[in-house]
């Protein structure tokens, strides 16, 4: 016998398992359809500004080529705008479906970019070849490919750069009011630091900071976000799911410990720990529940070996091919980094920590602040491979650290060590 009860008689697990499988569903429609919407926007219509776009891109990859040791911190991302440049450019509008689950682009001699100005210059060429990158959504082209339409790079640099100071200028005010004015300078400059100045300037890095800006300023201001424990989940795994979509492995723990950060600053929940812990899987849940999600509906609807292109990318990524030495140099180097920090953070602790009771209610901070050392340890190769754009994933390590240090720590505690006693002294009587 079958008995049916009302969805608010369920327990309140299985309500939140059932609201987590309708919103998977309604986002994996949703990706489907806004990818094969802008699929079909015929090529002709944006072929001009596509080409003009390459040429900007490769003129301007030259720009803030400042080194700071291998690594180029201020580097455009060249390689990578042109890869998107090129899906934009190679999408088979008679075939949206496909070509939204397939994102072919051009590569020549093992490069987007001598792929693009090919392009440029010799379109008929027959050594130009559509590849397969079917491991992403890449679900920028839902705002590239329209803005193409009618604007080139540099015009979306504009739309970048505007954007992103007034988000962050709305985060700021909202997080002055409702949060606090020394955590809110904390974030926003932290944030404005690795943004500046080659976010804006990149397709590919921008989507983590819209998505982290974006989502931070929706907890602070939109009530139904955070009206309960599991909208809060729901919207956590939303913002992972957003994340799979519109990145291409950049710095995704941006877009998960900003949010985060500004929930547990501003509702301050009772139960530290366990509420990071809950958001963050909730968030990975999404994250790679839509990501693999991608990867089924290629191999369904194109034929193409998508799950096995997949696993070998997660092998490359994580423990890398036949790499021994270089990878355990990066294993040896984040290593040190980490025991570099705790021993710092110690330190300081011994130094100016206050009681313990307050030193254990901020200790999330430090939890939410190693997510960067968590993804650097496990998508070790990637990240040394990239370190001209990986290197911004530590801002969540900065911010981590220096909200701790603002609530756990008594800067004047060690001077009380300097203070001079004061003596009374009588002169000797004769």
């Amino acid at each position: 016998m079958i008995i049916f009860v009302p969805c608010y008689q369920l327990p309140l697990t299985m309500k939140l398992t059932l609201r987590i499988l309708v919103t998977y569903l309604v986002l994996t429609l949703l990706f489907m359809g806004a990818s094969v919407t802008v699929f079909s926007i015929p090529g002709n219509a944006i072929e001009d500004h596509v080409r003009q776009s390459v040429q900007q891109v490769t003129e301007d990859g030259k720009m803030f080529t400042v080194h700071v040791g291998p690594v180029e911190p201020f580097k455009v991302g060249t390689f990578s705008d042109c890869l998107i440049l090129g899906i934009a450019y190679c999408s088979d509008t008679d075939h949206p479906l496909q070509s939204a689950m397939s994102d072919k682009f051009f590569i020549l001699d093992g490069s987007p970019e001598v792929a693009a100005l090919q392009m440029i210059d010799q379109p008929d060429n027959p050594l130009l070849q559509p590849v397969i990158y079917s491991r992403y959504w890449h679900g920028n082209q839902v705002v590239i490919k329209p803005l193409l339409y009618f604007t080139t790079v540099h015009g979306i640099r504009v739309i970048n750069c505007v954007l992103l100071a007034v988000l962050l200028l709305l985060l700021l005010a909202m997080m002055w009011r409702r949060v606090g004015h020394a955590d809110s300078l904390i974030v926003t400059l932290s944030l404005a630091a690795v943004m500046t100045p080659s976010v804006p300037m990149s397709l590919n890095y921008v989507p983590t900071f819209y998505i982290a800006l974006l989502s931070s300023l929706a907890i602070l201001c939109w009530k139904p976000v955070t009206a309960n424990r599991n909208c809060v989940v729901i919207s956590f795994f939303v913002i992972g799911a957003l994340t799979t979509y519109f990145d291409l492995l950049t710095t995704p723990m941006v877009a998960l410990v900003v949010p985060l950060i500004v929930y547990m600053l501003y509702k301050k929940p009772n139960e530290t720990w366990r509420t990071v812990i809950m958001l963050s899987l909730a968030w990975l849940a999404g994250y790679a529940l839509l990501w693999a999600t991608k990867w089924v509906l290629t191999a369904l609807i194109t034929g193409h070996a998508a799950l096995e292109d997949a696993m070998g990318a997660v092998t490359q990524r994580t423990v890398g091919h036949g790499e021994q030495d270089y990878m355990m140099w990066c294993l040896k180097t984040t290593f040190m980094a980490l025991v570099a920090v705790i021993f710092t953070i110690t330190a300081l602790i011994a130094l100016f920590g206050k009681s313990w009771q307050t030193l254990r209610r901020y200790s999330w901070l430090l939890l939410v602040a190693m997510a960067s050392f968590v993804w650097t340890f496990v998508l070790l190769e990637h990240t040394w491979h990239h370190p001209h754009f990986t290197w911004r994933t530590y801002v969540v390590l900065a911010i981590g650290v220096m909200l701790f240090m603002r609530y756990a720590l008594d800067v004047k505690r060690p001077l009380t060590l300097f203070k001079k006693t004061k003596t009374t002294s009588k002169e000797p009587t004769l």
